[in-house]
């Protein structure tokens, strides 16, 4: 089979492993091969060239790691849908950093490997590409009807094992994006019975969308899940347990965990769970363990000194009114003075963490109309970012400018909607729960929200978030002509019949989150 077309990247801080992967795929004559140092070199490059297949160094203990870096861009749709990512790393495990995404063909590659490895791997993405172009035409087009209806034409096709399951994964996926998950559980069943583990990843997220979280609760605590994907377990079953309103089991998922396993992100959401749980013991407890850990690195120690100093301002500003005024004069020195002696590092390394610090500190010395002015300057750069933008509606909160707070929160559930199903998802979504709940005090005006932002979810064409609302609407007690016509409607233009949103419409004990 001739490579000569395809362009591939490899994306390596270690120029031996960028030599000796290169010589292999010329020697599988593979002729346009690039390589890159570092993440923010191949952004760069990704952002002017389409890449057949990408390499990528699986570390993950960085600031901004590839597998952050590569969700990012498949989320932008810098990478188009036919792009494989292969992630390269020696425990089987860290293929739980290969994120799940919807029409990206990713993998683990152990290493070592082999030129056999590489030849397989070249040879299934040629002709995976190949069988389905019509089908990723349509899907990059976002024509994802018409690319389901592609596929479907090719299921009675006689295909080796690689290419059944790259179809049947597509449909799967191209069912979960239109929103039809009762179809999408029915394909899924006869291939989670054989033990096939996408398969049954899939079938948790049909559940997740379901709301069938005793389900999910079921697979995540399966000993091969356990085993083979400690690191999705850990963010998923923290995230399951908030929904079914079982902090205890949250705060012992993040005890429980091996500290130096723990990536950023991991840790970003094991400090959010400890905190809103008031386990001060247990966060301080943690960044020490951290500490030990992060100390060689300049850049993980400075952000380790921000989340640290964030989390005690985040602290300070809840409980401003209730302190004594001496005893809050020296925390709000020993803050001032912390954030002054990690400054440099901090802005070089998290310079929006470092905004965000800034914006606090003035909050505590009662420069509420600069920090109001800065927090809007701020939010207009950080739009797709659902962690910071909740965090942003919760300080418009503290100066008392409950419109933009509400229209932050409004603005970060729509970015959270975008999120693939990953870590980032889970600490932006229990993040956007907590600050709902402390904007939004009194049921009545949880009510109103439920149905401000269906209406405004409609009115820009995102349909079935707008049924998720309605539904969070109906379940916390408004039963109306205007909800039931907006419903209809919704669903009306998504597409979809009534066994696609019946799930939706169960009533059940109100929630105090609109994330689901």
């Amino acid at each position: 089979m001739q490579y000569t077309d395809l362009k591939i990247a490899i994306v390596d801080d270690n120029s031996d492993n960028i030599r000796f992967l290169e010589a292999l795929l010329n020697k599988q004559g593979v002729s346009h091969v690039r390589s890159y140092r570092s993440g923010s070199a191949f952004e760069i490059s990704a952002k002017q060239n389409t890449y057949d297949i990408v390499f990528l160094d699986n570390r993950v203990d960085t600031i901004k790691n590839l597998y952050d870096l590569v969700s990012e861009l498949v989320y932008n749709e810098t990478l188009p849908p036919t792009t494989r990512l292969v992630y390269m790393a020696k425990r089987q495990s860290a293929f739980d950093y290969a994120c799940e995404y919807p029409f990206h063909s990713n993998q683990h590659l152990e290493v070592p490997y082999t030129p056999q490895d590489l030849a397989t791997i070249l040879e299934e993405h040629t002709l995976q590409v190949q069988e389905f172009k019509s089908a990723y035409q349509f899907i990059r087009n976002k024509q994802y009807k018409n690319a389901l209806l592609k596929l479907k034409e090719l299921r009675k096709q006689e295909y080796p094992n690689y290419l059944k399951k790259a179809r049947n994964q597509l449909l799967v996926n191209l069912l979960l994006k239109l929103g039809h998950y009762s179809l999408a559980k029915k394909l899924l069943l006869p291939l989670t019975e054989r033990n096939i583990q996408w398969a049954k990843w899939s079938l948790f997220h049909v559940n997740y969308e379901l709301k069938d979280f005793e389900a999910c609760k079921s697979f995540l605590s399966e000993p091969q899940t356990r085993l083979d994907y400690p690191v999705r377990v850990f963010y998923w079953q923290i995230y399951i347990a908030f929904q079914m309103n079982n902090r205890e089991l949250a705060t012992a998922q993040v005890l429980a965990f091996p500290i130096e396993d723990m990536s950023p992100s991991m840790f970003r959401l094991s400090l959010m769970v400890l905190h809103v749980c008031n386990e001060r013991d247990a966060v301080d407890n943690l960044i020490k363990r951290k500490e030990r850990t992060y100390q060689e690195d300049a850049a993980l120690t400075a952000l380790l000194s921000a989340l640290t100093i964030k989390i005690s301002l985040l602290e300070t500003l809840n409980k401003k009114s209730t302190l004594d005024a001496k005893v809050f004069k020296v925390i709000q020195g020993d803050l001032k003075c912390a954030l002054t002696r990690n400054a440099s590092n901090i802005q070089k390394y998290c310079p929006d963490e470092f905004n965000l610090l800034l914006i606090m500190m003035m909050l505590l010395e009662n420069k509420t109309s600069g920090a109001s002015a800065k927090l809007l300057q701020l939010s207009q750069t950080l739009m797709d970012d659902p962690c910071a933008i909740t965090v942003i509606a919760y300080l418009f909160y503290f100066v008392d400018d409950m419109e933009r707070a509400k229209e932050m929160l409004f603005n970060a559930h729509r970015a959270l909607g975008k999120q693939h199903r990953n870590s980032h998802y889970v600490l932006a979504g229990l993040m956007h729960r907590e600050i709902f709940a402390r904007i939004y005090t009194v049921e009545s005006e949880q009510q109103d929200a439920y149905m401000q932002f269906a209406s405004r979810l409609f009115e820009s064409g995102e349909y079935r978030d707008t049924i998720k609302m309605c539904s969070k609407a109906l379940r916390s007690g408004i039963n109306n002509q205007a909800l039931n016509d907006l419903l209809l409607r919704s669903s009306r233009e998504a597409g979809l019949k009534e066994q696609d949103y019946l799930h939706y419409l169960q009533l059940s004990k109100p929630r105090e989150t609109i994330v689901s």
